[in-house]
């Protein structure tokens, strides 16, 4: 078995989104002249590169190349926690916190959500999209009955459908996932209650990931990091299968039936509790 990992279409997508995007605050015409073809040469380069793997291998052998996400371009940036201020579901004492950076955090004896009252707060949004809520017996303050998070779940998801850009009143979330109705498994109960899905353009922004929740809803991004894929709606942002086998049953294949195919064919026995299933 051979397992070949190609991180350059990740890398390139990230940073040169914005010279194949003419609407992103980053775009510059005169570098999208010299370098707006490169995310098609770095796969030129990588379809070079699995042709001559398959030229290697016996003709029978099974081949899978895997994506494990696509790509939206990334142009403005969206400050969860500060919403979830604005709202009335987070609350905050003292000074407004500044613009955390990750030294602050990790060695420098900063915190996370500086400034927030637990007291008065019931959710809060962490990493690309989480937002978690505030539960008794779960958070170290927590304030939520269990017995009220499904109602608060349903007011919060409410709300952010309807969130609209301040600029142009688009529609900034196509889709609220509750966590009981997308997860399962023992560590259910760790698990961001809702996990919220950007539209194309809107992702979260670099504070929101940090805690912070500086001033406005949605700011340009304007960094060279111009293309993303956190955050944003999964069923829109989805990966690609290639597979030299025709599928089981003609399924929609999942990423999750990655793990059951390989432990399939090598004829190890798959465990009760794995996710998907073999694909051939």
């Amino acid at each position: 078995m051979l397992v070949g990992v190609i991180e350059s279409t990740d890398r390139v997508q990230h940073m040169m989104w914005r010279l194949i995007d003419p609407s992103h605050p980053m775009y510059d015409k005169a570098l999208a002249a010299k370098f707006g073809d490169a995310i098609e040469r770095v796969y030129r380069k990588c379809d070079d590169f699995v042709g001559e793997v398959v030229s290697r291998v016996e003709p029978d052998t099974p081949i899978l190349i895997v994506s494990d996400h696509g790509f939206h371009s990334f142009r403005q940036s969206v400050n969860l926690n500060t919403w979830l201020v604005q709202e009335g579901f987070m609350a905050l004492q003292g000074q407004a916190p500044g613009e955390k950076k990750l030294k602050d955090l990790f060695g420098g004896g900063g915190t996370f959500w500086e400034n927030v009252d637990w007291s008065r707060t019931r959710a809060y949004a962490m990493g690309l999209g989480q937002i978690y809520i505030n539960l008794k017996g779960r958070e170290g303050r927590g304030i939520v009955a269990p017995a009220d998070s499904g109602t608060l779940q349903a007011d919060l998801a409410a709300r952010l459908l309807a969130m609209t850009d301040p600029k142009t009143q688009a529609r900034m979330v196509d889709a609220v996932y509750k966590r009981d109705d997308i997860y399962s498994g023992a560590y259910l109960g760790n698990a961001a209650e809702l996990q919220v899905g950007l539209a194309d353009g809107y992702r979260v922004s670099w504070q929101s990931t940090l805690g912070g929740s500086p001033p406005g809803i949605v700011y340009p991004n304007m960094k060279k990091w111009s293309g993303d894929h956190g955050s944003f709606d999964y069923k829109a942002t989805p990966g690609t299968l290639i597979s030299s086998r025709p599928l089981a049953g003609g399924a929609e294949p999942s990423i999750m039936d990655l793990a059951p195919t390989v432990l399939k064919y090598f004829g190890v026995p798959i465990p009760s509790d794995i996710d998907g299933k073999p694909l051939f």
